[in-house]
């Protein structure tokens, strides 16, 4: 063999060395401009000449199930992939989840060109179909929107916030899509002060429609700030808005935009208080803030820890590089009372109800409250339990403490004298709200099923809850199921208990199951007819105090009761059949 023959060959084996190195191209964890498919994951994608293979992890409750459509299919440069094939499910067809709630399989797919820098997977155009847009290697940046000049500018008049004052007129919100693709109709969520049940945060999910676009109107009645949110898992674009009735403001989002902490696919404002918006963001993923200590054990130690947290904070605020109407709202967010006690179950929360702390508040840090531009939002509400005490207060910012203080006592059940409220327009609204609510008891008290018990704070106190509950079942075990309509965990335990009930069908043994006004009346209705046992629907605060009895900080929680009425056991969290079992027996067993 002649030298001239070796480096040809050389030559061919390098060649062939390259072409196999390129035959397979992996994306490890790739990153995806716009996932649709909360609980799909595309761990992997692999690029081949052959075919193009998905990676994928479903994850949910266990006993939950999903299912890929055989019209799956990728979408690149215009054209269509379709799928092919998939390994550890079947196509078409239910695949139920089992104790561990994930499920890892893989998808094939017709190959896509090997240069391909980006793609969506699509299951279908339905809003509950996976729908993944905008998969890439993290190692590429998905190219930007350009931004219309008009959405960046500065609006001086923007800088002095509205006073506050009612107004019944809507805030308008516009939402304007950049990069969007047919099937996208992103899920985005408001979150407000609502004046019919000021107690409770008012979440509003919405969808932008085909066109890319969707308007809004929130009856917010005072200036509020607003928070937006638009999931994209497993992260979540945001941003805040300074909303007045009667104004408008449209807001820019680039659908193809990667997001992180610090990213954010809403990258335009114009309109009232634009500019507002981009500050605010800003500075809401500043990693510099002032943290409350959280150690107080007395009332003396929490006034201290607050005069020095709250000092530092308005220093801190006062050289924020942003404009003063910004600056004023985070200064209302830090005076407004019980800003900082939001740690359910941590000592300072019942510190800051003792009346010595309530009084330092009143005297030095509720300036959030008073003032002529104060919003409306849930500092406000959550702060306004100190104002509503100060009984020589007067004026609009008065009666709207008085009304967040008040009204959501009513609506939880407890029977509340009408307090001052001078304003004719949030008197009104409040008899309204009033009203309302009576006609909902009077109406929740007729036809309920007979073994369903509706409870309200003018029967029973909140401590005397559980004493009258297990009244009832004098000489029988009991097990008592706290929990939600909404709570995904507490139904699946009920799913999976069925069987023993059935099994412990005869035995001495009741199932009393608790609920709260969280769960929406008429779901919790629907939904006790599946659950064979004793149903109560009680008040938020009876609710409340139950949970803290059993140290709970989450639902579901579970506790069992002997036939003499001793708890035997209790446990947060389904802690499976097995176990229930075991406990029950025990029970049963005590004499």
């Amino acid at each position: 063999m002649n030298k001239r023959t070796i480096i040809t060959l050389l030559l061919a084996l390098v060649a062939m060395a390259g072409q196999a190195k390129e035959k397979t191209i992996i994306w490890e964890k790739p990153a995806k401009a716009l996932n649709c498919a909360d609980l799909l994951e595309i761990e992997k994608v692999e690029l081949t000449k052959q075919q193009t293979r998905l990676y994928a992890r479903y994850s949910n409750m266990p006993g939950n199930w999903f299912r890929i459509a055989k019209e799956s299919c990728l979408q690149s440069g215009g054209k269509t992939f379709r799928i092919v094939s998939a390994d550890s499910i079947t196509l078409g067809e239910k695949f139920t989840l089992g104790d561990n709630g994930s499920k890892r399989f893989v998808l094939l797919f017709e190959p896509l060109p090997m240069k391909t820098k980006e793609f969506d997977f699509i299951e279908g155009m339905g809003d509950n179909a996976f729908k993944v847009f905008g998969i890439h290697d993290s190692t590429y940046t998905m190219p930007a929107a350009a931004v219309p000049a008009e959405y960046l500018a500065d609006y001086a008049e923007d800088d002095q916030l509205e006073d506050l004052k009612y107004s019944a007129e809507p805030a308008v919100v516009h939402f304007k899509a950049l990069n969007y693709r047919k099937g996208m109709r992103p899920r985005i969520m408001a979150q407000y002060v609502d004046l019919k049940s000021p107690g409770e945060p008012q979440d509003l999910n919405f969808r932008m429609k085909d066109d890319g676009e969707v308007e809004i109107k929130l009856h917010v009645g005072f200036p509020q700030v607003v928070w937006f949110h638009m999931i994209n898992f497993p992260w979540s674009s945001n941003c805040s808005l300074y909303l007045a009735p009667g104004k408008e403001v449209t807001v820019l989002v680039d659908m193809l935009k990667d997001d992180t902490y610090k990213g954010n696919k809403f990258v335009g404002y114009k309109g009232y208080f634009a500019k507002f918006a981009r500050e605010y963001y800003q500075m809401q993923t500043q990693d510099d803030g002032i943290e409350m200590k959280k150690t107080a054990r007395t009332v003396k130690e929490l006034i201290r820890d607050y005069d020095e947290y709250s000092a530092k904070n308005d220093k801190y605020i006062e050289n924020l590089p942003c404009e003063q109407a910004v600056k004023d709202w985070l200064t209302q967010l830090t005076n407004s009372g019980s800003y900082s006690f939001s740690y359910y179950g941590n000592p300072i929360d019942s510190l800051s109800k003792q009346p010595a702390f309530t009084e330092h508040l009143l005297q030095h840090h509720i300036s959030g409250l008073k003032g002529r531009k104060a919003v409306l939002t849930f500092a406000f509400t959550e702060g306004s339990r100190y104002y509503a005490m100060d009984k020589e207060a007067r004026g609009i910012n008065a009666d709207l403490a008085r009304y967040c203080y008040y009204l959501p006592k009513v609506l939880d059940g407890q029977k509340v004298g009408k307090p001052l409220i001078e304003d004719a327009n949030l008197s009104a609204l409040y008899d309204e709200a009033v009203r309302e609510y009576q006609k909902t008891v009077a109406a929740q008290k007729e036809g309920l099923p007979a073994d369903v018990h509706y409870l309200d704070m003018t029967d029973i106190a909140p401590e005397d809850i559980l004493p009258a509950i297990l009244a009832g079942y004098k000489g029988k075990a009991v097990l008592i199921d706290v929990w939600a309509t909404w709570c995904g965990p507490c139904r699946m335990g009920h799913k999976l208990m069925a069987p023993l009930k059935e099994e412990l069908k005869g035995k001495d043994i009741e199932f009393v199951y608790i609920t709260s006004p969280s769960s929406p009346y008429e779901d919790w209705k629907n939904m006790i007819g599946d659950i064979p046992g004793n149903h109560y629907y009680l008040t938020k605060e009876q609710y409340n105090h139950l949970l803290d009895l059993y140290h709970s900080n989450g639902i579901p929680t579970y506790a069992i009761y002997d036939a003499n009425g001793k708890q035997t056991y209790t446990e947060i969290g389904f802690p499976g059949v097995e176990t229930i079992k075991e406990e029950i027996e025990k029970a049963l067993n005590t004499k």
